[in-house]
């Protein structure tokens, strides 16, 4: 597959993605269950296929510069997700928040998938 095909490939995901993530958050507000969990992990997936389809003419050789910003991407990703938690355990404690687990997962996972993908971008404008 050539470089520009992955590339529109990857946006066509994400905007496919980023409707339905809309959509289930205006059916959830409109139903009055707000914030169900699973809106934010289809947004996460449509600002990955968006960084994807960035990224895919650096990662698709998969050579040492590809590897390198893969393995400091989830290095620094590694420290925002131990404080997202660190943050997040006093909120959740102190009931300052009221998330069920199914929330808290998704929140996680979300800002996870965020995280990861997004420190990819921007380390690959850096190295």
């Amino acid at each position: 597959m050539n470089s520009k095909t992955g590339r529109r490939l990857f946006l066509l995901f994400g905007f496919i993605f980023l409707s339905i993530s809309l959509l289930l958050l205006f059916s959830s507000i409109s139903t009055g269950a707000f914030f169900a969990g699973y809106e934010l992990v289809f947004l996460g997936t449509a600002v990955m296929s968006f960084c994807l389809a960035y990224l895919y003419p650096q990662f698709k050789d998969n050579d040492e510069r590809a590897k390198r910003i893969r393995e400091r991407g989830m290095f620094i990703s590694y420290f925002f997700i131990l404080g997202y938690m660190i943050i997040l355990m006093p909120l959740l404690q102190f009931e300052l928040i009221v998330l069920s687990g199914y929330q808290t997962v998704s929140l996680l996972s979300t800002m996870t998938i965020i995280t990861v993908f997004t420190s990819f971008v921007v380390l690959s404008k850096r190295f």
